[in-house]
């Protein structure tokens, strides 16, 4: 299996979830903004400390494979990236905290973990948007990606 490492840019520092970061990103993840697309409410932390002990796991379904990142920001969580790999394609999903949004540390950190993926054989991607979630639907498009019309279950639109 992959392991998953930690990756650099200009900016940025994406480090491999580990179980402790959950105490960190209680409070990165605490908006209620947040969830405006997604749907719930912000996470306690022994829910993100479940969470977090599956995650880290690395290891979703049979042949599928999960990478999670916390990302960092002069040291401090200020969001969360993802990749479920299965074959070589990777499915993409990232959140950063409210107060850091806007600053174009998602368009940043998705590209770098698109590349780390590459490097390592990925060779499509995908993500999973809310049609209304302009700056994720931005994000995709910097990535390449073009919405391919189908909506999943949950009301998101497949790009591919």
């Amino acid at each position: 299996m992959l392991v998953t490492e930690s990756i650099s840019t200009a900016s940025l520092t994406l480090t491999p979830l580990k179980v402790a970061d959950a105490a960190e990103m209680v409070d990165v993840l605490s908006e209620p903004a947040l969830y405006a697309f997604t749907g719930g409410i912000p996470p306690t932390l022994d829910d993100l400390e479940e969470r977090y002990r599956h995650q880290s796991a690395g290891v979703a379904w049979g042949d599928e494979i999960w990478h999670n990142w916390i990302l960092r920001l002069d040291g401090r969580a200020i969001g969360y990236m993802q990749a479920t790999v299965k074959g070589d394609n990777a499915d993409l999903a990232w959140v950063v905290g409210v107060p850091w949004q806007g600053f174009g540390y998602a368009t940043e950190a998705s590209e770098a973990m698109r590349d780390w993926l590459r490097d390592r054989g990925a060779a499509s991607f995908s993500a999973h948007i809310h049609p209304d979630h302009s700056a994720s639907n931005r994000i995709a498009a910097r990535l390449g990606l073009q919405p391919t019309g189908q909506l999943d279950d949950d009301g998101e639109m497949l790009w591919e």
